[in-house]
């Protein structure tokens, strides 16, 4: 019992918010509905290794000139949430877990959401900055701890295993296949692009629809 105690208190858990804790990829639908222009290119170059994630981000951020009280609105109608993250807190809280969620997204929004759920106190957000211009939205990532890191989600990956902690992480997207692959306990949303990645790529991942999941993995290999 001590032995599994101690490798819960060594866990850290991260998650993706868009796609992953939401239904909803927040980002992608504003970019869809509100985006001047062919915001879609940047992700492209993003796939053949052209762009960092940092700069797709700032790249469609620009385009966005839509006011932020009319994108937290329609956010706050449409996003749908996957079922059991708060049943993921609470084990992470009980257990002394840290728990933290680390996204690309927009930080008004997900604050937002995260409020509306009451969830805003109890995990971490790792998030760029943005600030809502008439030339569109300027994001202001934070500064890499790891010179070997890719972006914000791989370096905090890398941050939790300096500190000694082994990391579960939970994604959905491309983006979050550099964070997943270091991760000791892989997650990928059922049927997104980060699954097919997984498999294309012989990474081993378990694939979950629901948070549920993720605690009985959890409960099962760590304690």
């Amino acid at each position: 019992m001590i032995h599994g105690e101690q490798k819960l208190q060594n866990l850290a858990v991260l998650c993706d918010f868009d796609g992953t804790i939401t239904l909803t990829d927040t980002f992608a639908y504003i970019l869809k509905k509100y985006a001047q222009g062919d915001w879609q290119q940047y992700d492209r170059q993003y796939e053949r290794g052209e762009l960092s994630l940092q700069d797709v981000v700032k790249k469609q951020g620009m385009m966005i000139k839509t006011p932020e009280m009319v994108l937290i609105a329609e956010m706050e109608r449409v996003t749908g949430f996957r079922p059991n993250f708060d049943k993921l807190i609470t084990y992470c809280r009980t257990n002394k877990i840290p728990i933290g969620i680390v996204s690309a997204g927009l930080d008004f929004v997900i604050n937002h959401l995260l409020r509306m759920k009451g969830w805003n106190y109890l995990v971490k957000l790792y998030v760029a900055k943005t600030e809502t211009t008439p030339n569109g939205i300027r994001f202001t990532f934070p500064r890499l701890r790891d010179k070997n890191s890719l972006d914000l989600k791989d370096d905090l990956v890398r941050f939790h295993q300096s500190k000694g902690r082994r990391v579960a992480y939970v994604g959905d997207g491309p983006w979050d296949l550099p964070a997943l692959k270091l991760a000791e306990y892989r997650f990928a949303v059922k049927g997104s692009k980060l699954a097919d990645l997984c498999r294309q790529q012989n990474i081993l991942a378990r694939e979950i629809s629901d948070f549920q999941e993720v605690i009985a993995t959890l409960q099962y290999d760590v304690g």
